[in-house]
């Protein structure tokens, strides 16, 4: 049962982040990480938004709406506490393409992210690749694998978050 509420709040959740696309696109490719404390957390949004720039796309952070539609929902009682809110971003490009990430139904400090090709699978692709090198120089990138959603990191305790310079 805890499984079927994780999966219809991530859904609404993802319906307020996402009310323009015009059809549904499946993740070809599913990774997760663990930020392991709040420091992480920002240097996630920072990293999303730097490649995102990068790429000419557009950053999104639908968090603040995600939790006020749980809240609205009374599901607000599965929303993460501070420091490890609610994540729920994305960047995104024309038709389709890009990546959302979010931490509903997850332990605290893990983010799942699903890349979508839309229209334009080389930008797409170039995108997975350069958001997974810029995540693995911080945390641990694991690949979820297809046909299976994201679930809790076993080697979330292990992490390794590589200290600034």
């Amino acid at each position: 049962m805890f499984k079927s509420v994780r999966i219809c709040l991530f859904s609404a959740a993802l319906s307020v982040f996402l009310p323009s696309c015009s059809r549904p696109e499946h993740s070809y490719l599913t990774i997760q990480v663990c930020l392991k404390d709040q420091r992480g957390i920002f240097q996630f949004f920072e990293i999303m938004r730097q490649i995102a720039q990068s790429e000419n796309l557009r950053f999104i952070d639908g968090s603040a709406k995600t939790a006020d539609a749980l809240k609205v929902m009374g599901a607000d009682k599965y929303l993460k506490s501070d420091p490890a809110r609610s994540i729920n971003v994305g960047i995104v490009g024309d038709r389709g393409m890009g990546v959302t990430a979010g931490n509903l139904g997850l332990p605290p400090y893990q983010v799942a992210l699903g890349f979508t090709e839309g229209s334009d699978a080389a930008k797409a692709h170039r995108l997975s690749s350069h958001l997974v090198a810029a995540l693995s120089q911080y945390w641990n990138v694991e690949i979820v694998p297809k046909g299976r959603g994201a679930s809790p990191m076993k080697a979330c305790d292990g992490i390794r978050l590589k200290q600034d310079p």
